[in-house]
């Protein structure tokens, strides 16, 4: 990517990408129609991306990093249990009024492009590193029990994600009560007694 990029462009480009690859999937949103639906000149997209790929990886970049800031903004002084809550229930409630976002992500992660992630990033790629903080903390501080991270970003983001299809795939209506009492069933398996 070359320098002097205009953030507002680069944006309408990642938003026009979200967009028309959730509608078309990863090869029916041809560069040039994203530019076109961004309001960018077709050979201009090439200023801000070298390629398709290049694209692709920088919007998975884009969403991770605007899911973690809404995420991980916590008052630092919470209890370890109060984050653990805290941090599940706004992924959730970000991937609900961001489903492109959502959508996006879970069709990258069973693509080829994640193998491009994991073949040049280390484990801690586009935030991960928060996550992974997180755990070390929880683990550190004994307040959960030494499971590997594997495992717990299974239970912790796998149980996330599972119920954010639930409610966007419309399978299961959204209820409070039943993210409350999921959550605390996660707690309480994780949790040091």
């Amino acid at each position: 990517m070359k320098n002097n990029v205009s953030p507002d462009k680069k944006e309408a480009i990642f938003e026009s990408a979200l967009h028309l690859i959730h509608e078309h999937g990863f090869h029916g949103a041809p560069m040039s129609q994203i530019a076109t639906h961004a309001n960018v000149a077709a050979g201009t997209i090439y200023h801000y991306f070298a390629s398709k790929d290049e694209l692709i990886l920088e919007l998975f970049k884009y969403c991770r990093e605007r899911t973690n800031e809404h995420i991980f903004n916590f008052d630092k002084d919470l209890s370890y249990q109060d984050k653990f809550f805290y941090i599940w229930d706004r992924l959730i409630e970000y991937y609900i009024a961001n489903k492109e976002i959502f959508r996006f992500i879970e069709q990258f992660y069973s693509s080829p492009y994640y193998e491009l992630v994991v073949q040049s990033k280390s484990p801690c790629y586009y935030g991960a590193n928060h996550m992974l903080d997180f755990y070390e903390e929880g683990i550190k501080t004994e307040v959960i029990q030494k499971v590997s991270f594997t495992v717990f970003i299974s239970l912790f983001i796998g149980s996330a994600t599972s119920h954010v299809k639930g409610i966007v795939y419309r399978m299961v209506p959204v209820d409070k009560q039943d993210r409350k009492d999921l959550i605390e069933i996660i707690w309480n398996g994780i949790k040091n007694q």
